[in-house]
Formats: C-alpha cells, sequence, structure tokens
C-alpha cells in the first residue's frame, strides 16, 4: 500500500491544455492546407473583383477618361480607350487576372481581350453577367464601363454557378458591396 508521500502519476491541467492547444493548431494547419471549395474562390473573386471596380471607378473619374471591365473565359481585364479601339489597361492594379475558381490559375496572356458580345460570359462553371454603367461607348454589352464622373449610373456583377448566386453591386455613389445566396 503506498503512503501517502507517494505521487500518483498523471497528467497535470497544465500538460492536458498544452495538447490541446497543439492539437487545435495542427487541426488549423491541415485546414489551410486543404485545396478551397469552388464557392469559397467564387466568394474571394467576388470580395477582390468589388475593390477592384471601385478602383477603377475613381481611376476613370481622376484621368477624366472612361475605363471598362471586361469579362471572359479565361478571366477579366480593365480596358481604355485608343484611337484603334479598347486595349487592356497595364497599371496596378488593374492588370489582367485570371478567375480563382478555374484550375489553370495565373494570370491570362498579356493583352488579353475579351471579345464576347453577349448578355452572359461562361467561366468554367460559373456563368458571369454584368449591367449598369456608362452607356454609348462601343463597348460590349458584358462589359462595365466606368464613365468620367465620380458618381456613375448603377452597376451588378452576378457570379452564378454550384447553386450559388454571388452579387457585387453598387448604386452608383456608394462603393460596391458583395452579397450571396443559395
Amino acid at each position: 500500500m503506498a503512503g501517502r508521500g507517494a505521487r500518483q502519476r498523471g497528467f497535470t491541467l497544465v500538460e492536458l491544455l498544452v495538447v490541446l492547444l497543439v492539437m487545435a493548431l495542427l487541426t488549423g494547419l491541415a485546414a489551410l492546407a486543404l485545396p478551397r471549395s469552388g464557392q469559397d474562390s467564387m466568394q474571394r473573386e467576388a470580395d477582390r473583383l468589388a475593390a477592384l471596380l471601385d478602383a477603377a471607378r475613381q481611376q476613370a473619374a481622376a484621368r477624366g477618361e472612361p475605363l471598362a471591365w471586361a469579362p471572359g473565359a479565361a478571366g477579366y481585364t480593365f480596358l481604355q480607350p485608343s484611337p484603334t479601339g479598347w486595349v487592356p489597361l497595364n497599371d496596378a492594379p488593374l492588370v489582367a487576372r485570371a478567375w480563382q475558381w478555374l484550375d489553370a490559375g495565373g494570370t491570362p496572356p498579356p493583352g488579353y481581350l475579351p471579345r464576347v458580345n453577349a448578355d452572359a460570359v461562361r467561366a468554367g462553371n460559373v456563368v458571369v453577367q454584368a449591367s449598369g454603367g456608362a452607356s454609348g461607348t462601343g463597348a460590349s454589352t458584358s462589359w462595365l464601363v466606368f464613365g468620367t464622373e465620380p458618381v456613375s449610373p448603377p452597376m451588378q456583377v452576378t457570379l452564378q454557378g454550384d447553386g450559388r448566386v454571388v452579387t457585387i453591386a453598387s448604386n452608383g455613389l456608394a462603393p460596391f458591396a458583395v452579397s450571396s445566396q443559395r
């Protein structure tokens, strides 16, 4: 029989808490390492696109010339007018970008210029539709055109795929906001 002075073996509360903390950290790292679903990448793309559309509207007003956002099957680009028509804008952050949900990744080729004359564009399993913006600019119907005024007509971009609809919209004065529905 053990005496009172004998110590029983076991884990202290501090040791158990440390083990739980290490397990939680490893679980978090494993979750970050998992590939993201198409819906997560569609939401991230919408958040990024909202910020870029705000920047394009501000830059069009600052430059005193219209700018356009053109979606395509591989990605999208921002355009500026030239004597020969619309040409890609190569000023950061308004450069050509690939859709995040496409497996190809990367960026579209230099000079990427989507020439889709339709109301909607299919990019992988996502349908991209834009509406609103300045009119009478010779732009494609699927493009958003930002005029030279700081206040623009209402604009909206809708991303629809995998049973989810993500909308990026502005009333023309407020910043672009993202909302989603299932």
